[in-house]
This record gives C-alpha cells, structure tokens and sequence, in this order.
C-alpha cells in the first residue's frame, strides 16, 4: 500500500470511528427502563408504570390514569422519577394532588393524561398486600367451584405455597405476585467489624429464603460491599450498632445527613447499587421449593417447570427474558432522620408477554380448572 493510499484508509477510519453513535439497544442498563422501537408511541401511563417498574417501587392505580408510589423516602423518589419522566413529556406540580410535595403529571390529548402521586408505605399494607391477594383468589375459587370437589388454601404467613388448589384428581401450587414490581424478596446486611465483613443480618424473613439469599449475596454483592462499602468513622453515633456488627444508621438529627455522605461515598452520588444476576437463578428458585407456577396480577399464569407448561399449557417463566438484579440501598423506617437500615432487595424488570391464561380472569380460571378435573 503506498503512503497517500495509507493516509487516504487512515483518515476515512477515523472520520467512521469519530461519528460512530452507540445503537439504543447497547444502552440498556440496570438505571432506567428499557428502551423500545415504539416508545415515541407509547400511551403516556405505560411510559410512568415502566419507569416505576424499572426502579422496582411498590405503585397501585387508581381510576383511569392516577398512580400511587408508595416508598417512605418520597423526596428521593420524586427526584428519581423526575429524572427518569420529565424527558418523556411530564412535568413536577408542586402543588397538585394535595400533597405537600406535589404531584408528577402530563396531559396530553393523544397519548393520555397521566397523574403520579407518591405517598409513604403503610407497614400493615405492604405486610398484608400480598396475603389479602392469596386469600381473594382461594375465596373466589372456594365460592366458585365448591360444589365441583375443588378446594384452594394458602399458606398465610407460614412456609409452603402461596396457592394451593386441589381437584378430585390433581393438585397444583402457584406463588402470587401482587406485580412485577413487586420485591421478589428482600433482606437486610450489616456490616461485622470483628472479620470486616458485610454480611446478611438472620432475620426470620432471610432465613426463610435463605437458599436463595445466601448464594446471591456471596456471588454478586459482598465483594463489592467489602471494598466499596466503608464507613468514615465506624465509631460515628449516628451509626447503629448491635454489638460489634453495624446494622444501619441511627435516628438522630443527623442521620439524613450522614445518609447523604455515605451514598456519595459508596454509590458515586446514586442513591443506590445495583449488580445483575442471572433470572435462571430465581425461576429455579421458585420451582425447587415446590411451586409450579407463578401468577403475576394482571399478566397471568406462568409455568416453573416443563411438566408444569405443559400441563396447562402456558409458558415458561425461565423463558421471559427479564432482567433480575440485587439492589443495595439506605431504607428509612419512616422520614429522613429515622432509624434506617441497609436493605438488599431482588427485583425483576423487563418487558415480556402477557400469559395465554391468567387465573384472576373468570374465564381463563374455568379452562384451568376444567384441565384439573
């Protein structure tokens, strides 16, 4: 190749290499909701429960187009969903919805009028939230097909199966999950300063889960802890002890305060850490503890296992594709100056298709029930 051509090759690589623009689906990351070809398209209030999904945060709709986030931390969550929908077309009104801290909103004739609330969590509600939904489906069930010999139960607050439903003939057991957003489990971790070491904190919830939380924490988040995860001053009273072990932040005038540092410190000025895990991990999970399915409110019924799906035939939960990771995060027991613990959450977020059968719908329900006889 002689010099000018050289020269020639060189330049045009470069030019190609300097406009190079990284394509949308390269950008998918764990900070904000997955990208899509018809998001210019998409009704607003599906862009709002997207974006809420992709945070993993607890939300009810009601009506047509309000929805309530229900997180304790509200200023922190409304800066988060700032960020994330004022892009799209929403706007902050400071004054709307009757809240003291207003409302997020957007009007819009073509693609709808959307309204988002953020309101503090009721500990009872989101304790119960979940059983009230296992005991509406066993009752509907129970009322429904009674005299056909078919009895549902639940598990209540005890271990074993969320839904268990009994035919003459066959018996199925399914976990309910109140919405994808829903926590797929979480657990607290503390930090032991006698093997300077983080560690999960035995509480009766981790242990449990604890199959599934141990090996998840020891793979993709205590090395992480370990080295990014320090404290300043271990000997800072604003910090929350239990002996040797550091369990959370104290309640104190300061506590938001130190909240603030350590975030900046561990987290680069988020608000949390996030580490992705394989989804293999939880449909199996859920399919070695004996479930065979797993319904999620309003998308419907999916199988654990191939004999499962096949069943019922309905599709496998392994095969949606979603995105699961662990979120480690500062969690107020009430405002920003309350006592505040060191959460890790599982959460699940992607876009997948609604289940050919669901058992919250009355006629899919009797197809389902109808195989069982």
């Amino acid at each position: 190749m002689n010099k000018d051509l050289r020269k020639l090759v060189v330049s045009v690589v470069k030019e190609e290499v300097e406009n190079f623009k990284v394509p949308p689906e390269m950008k998918k990351s764990l900070d904000g909701p997955m990208p899509s070809p018809q998001d210019s398209e998409e009704r607003n209030l599906q862009k709002a429960i997207r974006a809420i999904e992709a945070e993993g945060y607890d939300y009810e709709i009601r009506g047509k187009n309000t929805i309530i986030i229900r997180d304790d931390d509200r200023i922190e969550t409304l800066e988060k969903m700032k960020s994330m929908l004022i892009p799209q077309g929403f706007r902050h009104n400071p004054i709307g919805g009757g809240s003291s801290i207003g409302r997020l909103e957007v009007k819009d004739k073509t693609l709808g009028n959307v309204y988002i609330l953020i309101k503090p969590k009721s500990r009872r509600a989101a304790a119960t939230a979940g059983m009230d939904f296992e005991d509406k489906m066993a009752q509907l069930i129970n009322d429904k097909y009674a005299t056909m010999g078919v009895k549902a139960s639940t598990a209540g607050f005890g271990p074993g199966s969320d839904l268990t439903i009994k035919t003459p003939t066959k018996t199925i057991t399914a976990e309910l999950k109140t919405a994808l957003s829903a926590d797929f489990g979480q657990f607290r971790a503390q930090y032991n300063q006698e093997s300077e070491s983080w560690e999960p904190r035995r509480t009766s919830g981790f242990v449990k889960n604890e199959s599934i939380f141990t090996p998840l924490f020891e793979q993709y988040l205590r090395n992480w802890l370990n080295v990014n995860a320090t404290f300043r001053n271990p000997a800072d009273s604003r910090l929350r002890k239990d002996g040797l072990k550091i369990t959370g932040l104290a309640r104190s005038e300061g506590t938001g305060e130190l909240k603030r540092q350590l975030q900046n410190d561990w987290f680069s000025g988020k608000t949390d850490y996030k580490v992705p895990f394989p989804f293999q991990m939880i449909a199996s999970y859920y399919a070695d503890k004996g479930d065979e399915y797993i319904q999620i409110n309003g998308r419907g019924l999916y199988a654990l296992t191939p004999e499962a799906s096949k069943k019922l035939g309905v599709p496998m939960f392994k095969d949606l594709g979603l995105i699961s990771y662990l979120r480690f995060r500062f969690k107020p027991s009430q405002g920003v100056n309350s006592a505040t613990s060191f959460t890790v959450a599982v959460k699940l977020k992607g876009r997948y298709k609604d289940s050919n059968l669901s058992l919250t719908n009355a006629e899919d329900l009797d197809i389902i029930i109808n195989k069982l006889l």
